[in-house]
């Protein structure tokens, strides 16, 4: 079902992407922390032969791929904007 394979993709996409930041738990998690370290956990126990079988064969993941690297670029160049109208 091209829901559970959107929703797979996505979640182990951005456990894996947090996971490369090297995240690890603070005196001082806040309870999203916390969640955002139980997705790489639960993300990055899995093998990449998995993560990669769940990007392969869904057909929409290229475009799960664009559309994140998107929303990053909109996020960043609003901060930006933020920046630089309080200069």
């Amino acid at each position: 079902d091209s829901y559970a394979a959107n929703s797979q993709f996505i979640t182990h996409l951005m456990g894996r992407i947090l996971g490369e930041q090297g995240l690890s738990n603070t005196p001082i998690d806040t309870k999203g922390f916390e969640s955002v370290l139980q997705l790489v956990d639960s993300t990055t126990a899995d093998s990449f032969d998995l993560f990669y079988g769940l990007y392969k064969y869904n057909q929409n993941s290229i475009n799960t791929i664009l559309k994140l690297r998107a929303a990053m670029d909109n996020v960043v160049e609003e901060l930006s904007k933020k920046e630089n109208a309080s200069v």
